[in-house]
């Protein structure tokens, strides 16, 4: 185990880590999965759980980020709220703050969503912004 700087608070959090550096997990199974990824911060019951070697992410909130796993470095995804990105699997550059924002994006990315279900639906649509309670809730694929 060769990893340094971390902070895993929760049980399971951070469970798999052996040389990810600087990251911070709080809540149960959080960063449960990371193995190698970095500059990660997960607070909240499975936020970042599915991430393995993903670096650069924000997760905050139950079930924030929780199935992403893109095996790539340098991620760069924001996602704030409950259920925030929730299903998001190798999607990049997206931000999401409020609950359920971008919920179902899979992989688009370099979308922002800010407001309560905001682009909840959109699975593949890349660079969209809404913002506000339920904006653009119905996008699916569009631009």
């Amino acid at each position: 185990l060769s990893a340094n700087k971390n902070v895993f608070v929760g049980y399971h959090a951070g469970n798999a880590n052996t040389t990810g550096n600087n990251n911070n997990a709080s809540g149960y199974n959080a960063l449960n999965s990371n193995t190698t990824g970095s500059h990660n911060i997960a607070l909240g019951n499975y936020a970042l759980s599915s991430s393995i070697q993903n670096s650069y992410n924000v997760a905050i909130g139950d079930s924030a980020l929780y199935s992403y796993n893109n095996g790539t470095n340098n991620d760069y995804i924001v996602a704030i709220g409950y259920g925030a990105l929730r299903k998001n699997t190798t999607g990049y550059n997206n931000t999401a703050v409020g609950e359920l924002s971008l919920y179902s994006n899979t992989t688009g990315h370099g979308n922002t969503a800010n407001g309560i279900s905001c682009l909840y639906s959109n699975t593949n649509g890349n660079q969209n912004t809404a913002t506000g309670r339920n904006s653009r809730f119905n996008n699916t694929t569009g631009r």
